[in-house]
């Protein structure tokens, strides 16, 4: 049984005993640094009044269609560019260099296009997570060793059988590791749509509304909401990604 590490709870335990000191002993005007208490009655008045369901699920399902659009464009580009070199020799300058633009460049021409709206929202998170799927499945498939290419020639195998049974598995670490990498950009990306598109229900609102009407609990209340759920995005990253490659470990226990 795998033994939990209880390090990584020392800095932020510390932090919230320095918080709750201070503001204890008032060393912090509360309206810059609200007491722990009024943070934890801000977030039992967002789950009372079901503002915190409404939110978090709003920006749950915007991240979801934004990973899931950006995911299989990424994949199905990568595979297709990484299979087929006249498609790689066409689009794959294009592609290098578009990826140096920041993806926050392109929310002035998102505005333009598509308006201040849900639209906006998921295509912006889609962006975000389509670069590390794409180079990642990409590099994959080109990096697939000629020794294993090479074993599907000597056993004959057909093209689709060498895609699935040859290319696909040991291209799966690196097509893994970027939809791992995405899930986790996924949730900042949801974070930054909301904050710079308008937005009617969300995780950021609450931050907005507390900067707004400058009430620091609300705002703490908000950024401690999206930190958790950046956690539980980081963690549901980790596990999707050793449970889709447990095969590969059980391969190097049998080696």
């Amino acid at each position: 049984m795998k033994k939990i590490d209880y390090r990584g709870w020392v800095i932020p335990l510390i932090l919230f005993g320095v918080w709750s000191l201070v503001t204890t002993k008032q060393w912090v005007d509360p309206a810059l640094l609200a007491p722990t208490k009024q943070v934890w009655q801000a977030f039992l008045n967002g789950l009372q009044s079901g503002e915190l369901y409404e939110n978090v699920i709003a920006s749950l399902l915007r991240n979801s269609t934004g990973f899931v659009a950006g995911g299989l464009i990424g994949t199905g580009l990568g595979l297709l560019l990484g299979l087929n070199i006249w498609l790689d020799r066409f689009f794959s300058p294009t592609l290098n260099a578009i990826k140096h633009v920041a993806v926050f460049a392109w929310i002035p021409l998102m505005i333009m296009w598509f308006g201040h709206g849900e639209l906006s929202k998921v295509i912006f998170i889609a962006l975000v997570v389509f670069y590390p799927v794409f180079f990642n499945t990409y590099d994959g498939v080109k990096n697939v060793p000629n020794k294993i290419r090479e074993v599907a020639q000597i056993f004959q195998l057909s093209s689709v059988s060498t895609f699935f049974k040859v290319i696909l598995p040991a291209a799966a670490p690196s097509i893994f590791a970027g939809l791992n990498i995405a899930l986790v950009f996924s949730w900042v990306a949801t974070v930054g749509a909301e904050y710079f598109f308008v937005s009617s229900l969300g995780v950021v609102n609450p931050i907005l509304d507390g900067q707004n009407l400058f009430q620091m609990d609300v705002v703490l209340y908000g950024m401690a909401v999206i930190a958790v759920m950046g956690l539980v995005f980081s963690k549901a990253a980790q596990f999707f990604e050793n449970y889709n490659l447990r095969w590969r470990q059980a391969v190097n226990k049998k080696s």
